[in-house]
């Protein structure tokens, strides 16, 4: 099966005050938009790492041993989510260091195939920590980001 993970575009952008975990607080306006990645990911039998593999024009500049792919699976089997292992092809369409969004929607993608749930909130919370704090922007076609915990939905 082949996954959409679809980029980020903020319409609007505040950055805030410097928050003591050294992010600053952010509130954004954002949809994602048709520029997105795709992915296939296979249930590797007999094996105790994950494969993960990044091709297509942006995949050059993509650390393949610390990602955001790498980190969700690894929180996931962390937090028994998942027990077994992986093997991820991510084709970048999606420019790398562009704002886009497009590493955390890799593993938002990845997390939403896997899990077929509602996750819980503290859940959520622990694995947005390990992964980035934009995780749970992609699990909305648009939204508000209130703050780094806070997304409300956006109907069109």
């Amino acid at each position: 099966m082949i996954l959409k993970s679809y980029a980020k575009l903020n319409l609007t952008l505040s950055v805030n005050k410097k928050l003591k975990i050294g992010l600053h607080s952010i509130q954004s306006i954002y949809c994602l938009i048709d520029l997105y990645d795709k992915i296939s990911v296979k249930k590797i039998k007999n094996v105790n790492s994950d494969k993960i593999s990044f091709v297509g024009p942006f995949s050059k500049d993509i650390n393949k041993s610390n990602n955001s792919v790498k980190k969700v699976l690894n929180v996931m089997r962390k937090n028994k989510i998942i027990n077994d292992y992986y093997s991820v092809k991510v084709n970048k369409k999606i420019p790398v260091f562009a704002g886009l969004g497009g590493g955390t929607s890799n593993a938002a993608t990845v997390l939403n195939y896997l899990t077929k749930k509602t996750l819980n909130k503290r859940t959520l919370s622990k694995i947005t920590k390990e992964v980035g704090s934009d995780l749970r922007l992609f699990f909305y076609n648009q939204g508000y980001q209130k703050n780094l915990k806070s997304v409300i939905k956006l109907n069109k």
